[in-house]
């Protein structure tokens, strides 16, 4: 008889297929897998006398998912059909270290102990290495390391590194070099490896800052309680059985924090005594690379269940450098979404992109310097520069986006249709009909009827230019409305009409928040206790969103005395309310079968709760593998 195991898994990446079908080899079990539909299914011969060696050892050993799902095994009558194998453009993948590899980093006899590069063909940080496809070693930043003997045998011999591209160790692999002052040291064995991180963790525990440049780019670590930049910042849990006392958290987001894609995920601080160092509200992480890996179990062993660190600021500052000489590529971080039994990815590329979709396209598709390119019977999307040339009768083009690229059949496509389409698509229904919302700074509203899209309500754009002349213009009052607000609150109007970039920084400067913006908004409307909030207005030309009448709104009751948190969580309230009710209007003008959400703005806990309790008797969707903005673009618009 054949045994059947199928695992529900919701995105196209295939390092979790790879993990199984890796050991399955080790363990000298014969199993045939197949990725398809959003199920790995795994066959082989009920009667292998190694199958069950290999299935406790997968439960064991597979790495856990934020796109897995339950799991089903039975029984069937007849033989295992052997799946036919796929030929599949090898992917760079971006995700923390494996447990096999995890193991080997922490095992004094291991030649790779300590080794912040530590990775195979199913994990780890493998895409800033990548230089262009197709992703083999001549093609990659370890091209200028020769692999020592032993790792020349283990990528013919170990199922889990087979013809690795950045295989390396020790002996062969890349130096690390520390700055403190006027001082350099390199390390580049075992021990000079461990002296490192214990020198680093201890000068964390003494005050000092800490930059270190990981896998995923530079990070500047500190003891946000005693070396406190004041600047936005993220925190590192080094002891996962600490996380749910340290941040109000359900299980799944711990379990997503601990999955191998190691995502971002908001999270309110539990812990009062941390309220001085990370506010109410912090940007909550597991250690997700080599170097982060090996840093908090240092760190753990100190004392230190959780250090603060920071990207793209100032890493001149820092006390301590540690560094490599590769100029490596990271992704942006991705960050994680929940609500309840509602997830996804709100931004970001890590874990997320390059995917390999199976189907037949003649098109490519470019935005936000990313492409999506055809192949036989594939279709792989990832950033342009790793491509080379390519063949297609057409090119799709964001609007806007400017390239080097050049086509007789150029079509341009609209960010918003794109996303929108991108969510039926993930669905399969983009051949039904469906009205949606993207919400990034403005919403604009569409309609599909199943063959072609439309916008349905435009946004108004956003003039930060002409902000004060435009709510002045509003009505006979306003001129007075913004003179009152401008005599009471000069500094604050000086910022407000000096330049608000969108809607969201300058209802966050109204509300007299400092570093203004979507993020800073956001986390002040969690802040709110009460039970409702104002009325914010939110039309006025033809029922469209009116960015003008809504700060005029805003304005209006911060004269009034209203508080920061009350006038955050209002805004956030009535944007909602207006998006539920337009939504519910078009779809029972148009009778469309489906409701649509997508762009950032949908991040925001409180917009989001808000919509989804308007709307829950009408089932909507959203994204599942792929980031609510920006890039699902890209997918869409291979259903244009």
């Amino acid at each position: 008889m054949a045994f059947v195991f199928e695992i529900e898994y919701s995105s196209p990446n295939g390092y979790i297929a790879e993990f199984a079908e890796a050991l399955a080899k080790e363990e000298g079990a014969k199993v045939s897998l197949l990725q398809n539909a959003g199920v790995i299914t795994l066959i082989a011969d009920e009667a292998d006398p190694n199958l069950a060696g290999y299935l406790e050892k997968l439960a064991e050993l597979l790495p856990a998912s934020c796109f897995m799902g339950s799991s089903s095994h039975r029984l069937t009558d007849g033989p295992p059909v052997r799946l036919k194998e796929e030929v599949k453009r090898r992917l760079p993948h971006s995700i923390a270290p494996c447990p096999k590899c995890m193991k080997e980093i922490f095992d004094p006899s291991s030649r790779r102990y300590y080794y912040p590069f530590t990775g195979c063909n199913c994990c780890g940080a493998q895409y800033p290495f990548f230089e262009k496809y197709p992703f083999i070693r001549q093609n990659s930043l370890m091209s200028f390391f020769e692999p020592c003997e032993e790792c020349a045998n283990e990528s013919r011999s170990n199922p889990f590194r087979l013809d690795y591209p950045l295989i390396s160790c020790h002996r062969c692999g890349i130096p690390v070099r520390v700055r403190e002052g006027r001082r350099e040291r390199f390390a580049n064995d075992p021990a000079s490896f461990k002296k490192l991180f214990e020198a680093a963790a201890g000068a964390i525990c003494d005050g000092k800052r800490v930059a270190v440049k990981t896998l995923f780019g530079y990070r500047l670590f500190y003891d946000a309680e005693s070396a406190d930049t004041g600047r936005r910042k993220v925190m590192m849990v080094t002891d996962a059985s600490k996380l749910g006392s340290l941040c109000s958290l359900i299980d799944e987001e711990i379990h997503a924090l601990l999955s191998i894609e190691r995502p971002l995920i908001e999270a309110a601080v539990a812990d009062e005594t941390l309220f001085g160092a990370y506010g109410r509200f912090t940007r909550l992480k597991y250690p997700d690379e080599g170097f982060t890996t090996i840093l908090a179990k240092e760190l753990l062993a100190l004392g230190r269940a959780h250090v603060a660190y920071e990207t793209g600021g100032d890493m001149a500052d820092a006390d301590m450098v540690i560094e490599f000489d590769l100029p490596t590529q990271p992704q942006k971080d991705c960050t994680l979404f929940i609500n309840r039994s509602v997830r996804f990815f709100v931004e970001g590329e890590r874990s997320l992109f390059p995917i390999s979709l199976k189907e037949r396209s003649d098109r490519i598709v470019v935005a936000y310097d990313m492409a999506a390119v055809p192949e036989a019977d594939r279709v792989v999307v990832d950033r342009m520069e790793k491509f080379g040339s390519a063949e297609a009768s057409s090119l799709y083009l964001l609007e806007g986006e400017e390239v080097s690229l050049h086509h007789s059949n150029t079509i341009r496509f609209s960010r918003e249709i794109g996303s929108v389409l991108s969510v039926l698509r993930e669905h399969g229904l983009e051949k039904e009909s469906a009205v949606g919302v993207y919400f990034r700074k403005e919403p604009t509203f569409i309609y599909h009827n199943g063959k072609k899209p439309i916008v349905a309500v435009p946004a108004i754009e956003f003039d930060s230019k002409n902000l004060r002349r435009n709510i002045e213009s509003l009505r006979e009052e306003s001129r007075r409305l913004v003179e009152n607000f401008s005599e009471k609150f000069p500094g604050i109007s000086e910022r407000l009409f000096g330049g608000a970039a969108d809607i969201f920084e300058a209802a966050s400067i109204i509300a007299g928040l400092p570093d203004p913006g979507f993020d800073t908004l956001s986390e002040e409307a969690l802040k709110f206790g009460g039970k409702g909030g104002l009325k914010i207005d939110t039309r006025l030309k033809n029922s469209r969103f009116d960015p003008y009448t809504f700060l005029s709104s805003l304005i209006s009751y911060r004269l009034g005395g209203a508080e920061s948190e009350l006038l955050a969580y209002s805004a956030f309230e009535s944007l909602a309310d207006y998006i539920s009710e337009t939504l519910g209007e078009l779809k029972v003008r148009s009778k469309a079968e489906h409701t649509v959400l997508c762009g950032r703005a949908f991040g925001s806990q409180s917009l989001f709760s808000r919509v989804r309790k308007s709307l829950e008797k009408d089932r909507f969707l959203m994204n599942i593998a792929l980031p609510i903005d920006r890039e699902n673009a890209i997918i869409g618009a291979l259903a244009l």
